[in-house]
């Protein structure tokens, strides 16, 4: 009885599509065939509104299914997808920037040897330049202990400290103050040199493994 009723309902079906398709042929007009919530199936020449929203077919004046157009996505779905083709979008712009990286810092340093000699170049002269000013301190130092002497032995022998040496005596503290700072500078100069360099021997090893990956694809 079940293999009957379906038989019927297919041939019912079959029936429902031949008739719209002679209509459809004979007016000259589309076929469209689409299912509701509802699970109901419908023919028409004509999309009506509220149908617009179901994924549905279009036949040929032969009834052969020649076209088929999903369903209209939900406002979510639309959010969803354009939030995906954003990612991709982006997705694409920092791989192309991180190509051009990797270009650009591989064209910089001729092997892993190069990058690190320019590393320890650089530490070189920051801690010569480190050095100099230490010298220079020091030096400044002395001058400072000395013209403080004198200002303390005119004190003890009653004498007025010129305002001469008193200038002299703040500028000497101002610029050795200045010189410590320059110094504290550097140090934070090396630090981010030193940090320069792990990052960028990282980088340069990681973009010869995608060159040399590349090259074996």
């Amino acid at each position: 009885m079940q293999l009957r009723a379906i038989l019927t309902a297919a041939l019912a079906l079959a029936a429902i599509l031949a008739l719209s398709t002679a209509q459809a042929q004979s007016s000259g007009k589309k076929l469209y065939k689409w299912t509701d919530q509802q699970g109901n199936v419908h023919y028409s020449d004509q999309i009506p509104p509220e149908a617009k929203e179901y994924a549905r077919e279009r036949f040929s004046d032969r009834g052969v299914s020649v076209e088929r157009i999903d369903r209209a996505m939900t406002p979510e779905e639309i959010a969803a997808q354009q939030a995906a083709e954003d990612k991709a979008i982006a997705d694409a712009k920092a791989a192309e920037e991180r190509r051009k990286a990797d270009e650009a810092l591989l064209n910089s340093y001729a092997n892993e040897e190069d990058l690190v000699r320019s590393f320890n170049q650089r530490i070189d002269l920051l801690n010569q330049t480190v050095e100099a000013r230490r010298i220079e301190i020091g030096a400044r130092e002395q001058s400072l202990a000395g013209l403080v002497a004198q200002a303390a032995e005119m004190e003890r022998g009653g004498q007025v400290v010129s305002d001469a040496l008193k200038e002299m005596i703040a500028g000497e503290r101002a610029e050795i103050e200045r010189q410590k700072q320059f110094l504290k500078d550097r140090e934070g100069e090396k630090d981010s040199a030193r940090a320069d360099y792990e990052r960028d021997l990282a980088r340069y090893k990681a973009a010869l493994a995608r060159v040399k990956m590349n090259e074996k694809k």
